[in-house]
């Protein structure tokens, strides 16, 4: 049986651990939080289930317990403590290069056990295979004392799969059975991972850092455009620079792409640039120099980025066949993977699911192209990349947007967006999803604490916002809209809902957004009498005034014109309160 790595087959770990935690999800509720913002746990928004998938075990100590499984046919002398020794020596530090001390591997003695399973023929075939027999062994031999099991079959081939294990019952992702075999998460190597096969072969150890990452839900990183010789399956190992890829094809293992290190929490998110439009120049500093290690490059859907981060060659990463800036490609979107039909349509792709592929994709599976050095330049999307220069640590790169100007990434095309920017340029909003706020988010409604900000920083009080004054009783200290609510109500702006109150996550209607904008830009004392002007305001109502002033002065037209009306009742959209501010702050009012 060959020794050598055969990449052609590997792909079955990443649908190995898919499959442990779709059989999870498939029965279990998830945290209603999480489940109905699923990017809330992440800070810049940028990965999914942040905090309770990718992060359950990559911070500090993860012990791994060492199992030998002895199959028929094979002879392969390999033991459990010399090879939990040489991983100690050999994986341990690499994983803390590479989350600059934030995450340790420990790897323990387990033990031997035995099974009727086959030698995989997977190894020769470039098919995928399984260890059903050496699994539940081990798990059956378990102290259950440690977060995951490694289990060495002690066969000549050196490929393996892994999986991050199943979710708890009582809140799925966050490993309340944090210990194996309770939580499955387990990977599996054949003995020439650990092991030399011949003379002049070096153990894979790359293969056992590969195994690791997928334990921790990484993704692969792969172009698509090669298959797996003799089958139709995508090649997912065609990125010669990330150990979750081809980077894992023989001997030390390189390191691993922004993404990962990122989603692990081991990039902090002040060590993340954005480039909002326009032109702007960034350095992008290496695994373990100071400095931002990842620009990312908004697309308008959330969940769909680019990504960039720099590469040198140095420590585990010496062995790169290219030193330079990286550009991928990251969709998180719903659509961009296949996801078992229990989970909701809507939930993004998140963990091994997540789709990172490198820019541009090349159908040679040790090509560089997506890496760029001095002087170097690659148009993709809306975006072109220019390396500048570079020092021992770091490349400088300059990224032109062609959306030169535009503030926010998800107004393109729309209606209002020329009212959104100008808003956005007078400091009146300042997007939707801090802290990036690269978003306005126009479809959504305004709520009433939205619209105070609005105002307040629309007539130019920002400056006067007072102490807690506790003028509602839902509007308590130390939120961020309290003191904008309660500058609204000393300017006469806002009596509130009812006495006492102010209701700031209600959506402002139509017949409110009428009299908040005729108190906040002109004097409400003249007002004329009611005309009937709109045939859904009748005369009396307490804000017919003001919905004819708003009219006469070019405001709003109105929500339709046969017969005229004015929908007094619905709610405001955000694109659509751009505009009417906008249009006040013009000379309307």
């Amino acid at each position: 049986m060959s020794s050598s790595h055969i990449p052609g087959r590997r792909w079955f770990r990443r649908l190995t651990g898919a499959v442990a935690l779709a059989a999870a999800l498939t029965t279990l509720p998830g945290p209603a939080g999480a489940l109905a913002d699923p990017y809330g746990e992440d800070p810049l928004r940028l990965i999914p289930f942040a905090g309770t998938v990718q992060r359950v075990y990559s911070q500090g100590s993860d012990d791994w317990e060492v199992w030998i499984c002895r199959i028929p046919g094979s002879t392969l002398s390999v033991n459990a403590s010399q090879v939990a020794a040489n991983l100690n020596s050999i994986v341990t530090p690499y994983y803390q290069w590479l989350s600059r001390n934030r995450y340790l591997p420990v790897f323990r003695v387990g033990g031997e056990v035995t099974s009727t399973d086959p030698i995989p023929t997977g190894a020769a075939s470039g098919e995928s295979f399984q260890m059903p027999g050496c699994e539940e062994a081990v798990s059956i031999a378990s102290p259950g004392t440690n977060q995951g099991a490694l289990i060495v079959v002690a066969a000549e081939f050196s490929d393996g799969y892994a999986t991050a294990g199943a979710v708890c019952p009582e809140v799925p992702f966050t490993g309340c059975l944090p210990t194996y075999p309770a939580n499955f998460r387990r990977a599996v190597v054949g003995g020439g991972a650990v092991t030399s096969l011949g003379p002049g072969l070096e153990p894979q150890w790359s293969v056992v850092a590969h195994e690791i990452g997928h334990a921790l839900n990484w993704p692969h990183s792969y172009g698509g455009l090669t298959t797996i010789p003799n089958t139709t399956e995508t090649n997912t190992y065609d990125n010669p620079m990330d150990v979750m890829s081809g980077g894992a094809r023989s001997g030390i293992p390189v390191g691993a792409i922004a993404y990962h290190r990122y989603a692990a929490g081991w990039i902090d998110p002040a060590e993340v640039a954005t480039h909002r439009s326009g032109i702007g120049t960034y350095r992008l500093a290496s695994n373990g120099a100071p400095g931002t290690q990842m620009l990312v490059l908004p697309l308008t859907e959330e969940g769909h980025y680019y990504l960039l981060d720099a590469r040198r060659r140095s420590s585990y990463d010496s062995r790169l066949p290219q030193a330079g800036v990286e550009v991928y490609e990251v969709d998180q979107r719903a659509g961009a993977c296949q996801k078992p039909a229990a989970w909701p349509s809507t939930w993004p792709c998140f963990a091994t699911l997540v789709r990172v592929t490198q820019r541009p994709a090349v159908a040679d599976p040790t090509s560089t192209a997506h890496v760029l050095g001095i002087d170097e330049e690659l148009i993709f999307g809306p975006f072109t990349v220019r390396v500048q220069t570079a020092d021992e640590e770091s490349f400088t790169v300059q990224v032109s947007d062609e959306r030169v100007g535009v503030r926010f990434i998800d107004d393109d095309g729309n209606p209002h967006e020329p009212d959104i920017e100008a808003i956005a340029a007078l400091g009146i909003t300042k997007g939707c999803n801090p802290p990036l706020n690269d978003r306005f988010c126009p479809a959504q409604t305004v709520t009433r604490a939205e619209m105070a900000a609005f105002l307040i920083r629309a007539v130019g009080e920002e400056a006067n916002l007072p102490a807690f004054q506790g003028y509602f009783s839902d509007v308590p200290s130390g939120q961020w809209f309290t003191p904008y609510v309660e500058r609204l109500s000393q300017l006469g702006i806002t009596q509130g809902t009812v006495p006492g109150r102010f209701s700031p996550g209600v959506p402002v209607t139509r017949a409110e957004m009428a009299v908040f904008l005729i108190r906040a830009f002109d004097d409400p004392g003249s007002l004329g009498t009611p005309a009937g002007l709109f045939a859904d305001v009748p005369i009396d109502a307490w804000y017919a005034a003001h919905t004819e002033v708003i009219y006469a002065l070019g405001i709003t037209l109105g929500c339709s014109t046969d017969p005229l009306s004015y929908c007094p009742l619905n709610p405001v959209r955000r694109d659509e309160m751009a505009s009417f501010i906008a249009r006040a702050q013009r000379g309307g009012l």
